[in-house]
C-alpha cells in the first residue's frame, strides 16, 4: 500500500508539469551513450537532474556535461546502483523527473522495476535483459515510458516501413535464407537490439522463425573484424552500428540486401532526447490515462522529432 500512495503522488506531481518543466535523469553516466543524451537534452533546452545513477563499480563522483554545440553544462553527482537508497532519498528534492536509461543489459529489469516503483517515466535505450518482464512490469499498472530497441531517428522509419512490409506482404520472401551480420564497438554486451527487430519483421516476411537471432547473428566485436567489415579507425571504440541484412533465394539466383551504418552516437542521443520532450508533451495532455508503454514510433508519428 505504501509503496503504490507513493508512486501515485510521484505519477501525479509528473502529470502536472509543463512540457518543459522537468528534470532529466540520465542513467548510467560517464558512460559515452548516457552522457551523449545528457548533452542533447542540454542542447534541446532540457534540464539536467543535478544526480543520476552509474553502475555499481563506479564511484561517486560529480561530473560536468557540457555540449559542445551551445556550450550549456550542468553538474550531475553520480550515485552507484548499489547504493539505490542515497538515490530514492534526494527523488523528493527533484520532482517532475523523466529517466533515460543507457546502463548495462543486466540492470534493465532492476531499474524498470525501480522507475516504476518510484513514479519515475522513463526511456529505455538500454537494449537486452528480459523484455517480456520489463513489459509486464511497466503494464500492470500502467506507466509512462518509451522503449525501443533503437533511438536513431531515421533508422526509426526504416523499422517502421519493415513492419508495414510485413503486415502488407507477409510470406513474400518465403523460401528466402537470411544472413545478418552486425558490428559495434567492443564493449557492447548483447546482440543489438535493432537486429532483433529487424529479423522479426524479416521472419514474417519470409513466414518462418527459423533464422534465431539469438544464435545466429554473426557478432563482429574486434577491430580486424570491424575493419574489413567497413567501419572507419576513428570509429572502432568511438561508437558505430554497421548493420547488414541479407536475402538469398533458396537456389541462388536472387539476392537482396538491407544495410544501415552509423558512425558516432549523435543520430541515438538527438532521438533519445526527443523521446523525452514527447513523454512531457503527452504527460501534460493527457494525464495519468496517457500512462502506457510508447515506441519511437509513437514519437515518430507524433511528429516529435526535431
Amino acid at each position: 500500500m505504501r509503496r503504490s500512495i507513493m508512486r501515485s503522488i510521484m505519477l501525479i506531481a509528473c502529470y502536472t508539469a509543463s512540457a518543459s518543466a522537468f528534470n532529466v535523469m540520465v542513467n548510467g553516466m560517464p558512460g559515452p551513450m548516457a552522457t551523449a543524451a545528457a548533452e542533447a537534452c542540454l542542447r534541446k533546452n532540457m534540464d539536467l537532474c543535478p544526480f543520476a545513477m552509474t553502475g555499481p563499480d563506479v564511484p561517486p563522483q560529480t561530473i560536468l556535461v557540457t555540449d559542445p554545440d551551445t556550450g550549456r553544462s550542468a553538474s550531475v553527482d553520480l550515485i552507484p546502483s548499489s547504493s539505490l537508497s542515497t538515490l530514492k532519498a534526494l527523488l523528493p528534492t527533484s520532482p517532475n523527473t523523466i529517466a533515460i536509461d543507457y546502463t548495462h543489459p543486466s540492470s534493465v529489469n532492476s531499474n524498470g522495476d525501480f522507475y516504476t516503483t518510484s513514479g519515475i517515466p522513463f526511456v529505455m535505450g538500454t537494449t537486452g535483459g528480459d523484455r517480456s518482464l520489463l513489459l509486464s512490469t511497466v503494464t500492470s499498472p500502467p506507466h509512462y515510458c518509451v522503449i525501443a530497441p533503437n533511438m536513431g531517428k531515421q533508422i526509426v522509419a526504416m523499422q517502421y516501413a519493415l513492419e508495414t512490409l510485413e503486415s502488407k506482404f507477409p510470406g513474400a520472401f518465403k523460401g528466402y535464407n537470411l544472413k545478418v551480420t552486425e558490428s559495434h564497438q567492443k564493449k557492447k554486451a548483447d546482440t543489438s537490439g535493432t537486429a532483433k527487430a529487424v529479423v522479426g519483421n524479416i521472419n514474417g516476411m519470409i513466414g518462418s522463425s527459423s533464422f534465431d537471432v539469438e544464435n545466429d547473428v554473426v557478432l563482429l566485436r574486434d577491430d580486424v573484424s570491424s575493419t574489413n567489415f567497413g567501419v572507419p579507425e576513428e570509429y572502432l571504440d568511438a561508437g558505430h552500428a554497421f548493420h547488414t541484412y541479407t536475402l538469398t533465394s533458396g537456389d541462388g539466383s536472387v539476392e537482396f540486401e538491407l544495410k544501415h551504418n552509423v558512425c558516432g552516437r549523435r543520430v541515438y542521443a538527438e532521438g533519445t532526447a526527443d523521446a523525452v520532450k514527447f513523454l512531457g508533451k503527452v504527460m501534460k495532455e493527457k494525464g495519468e490515462e496517457g500512462a502506457r508503454v510508447y515506441s519511437m514510433i509513437d514519437v515518430l508519428e507524433e511528429g516529435a522529432l526535431e
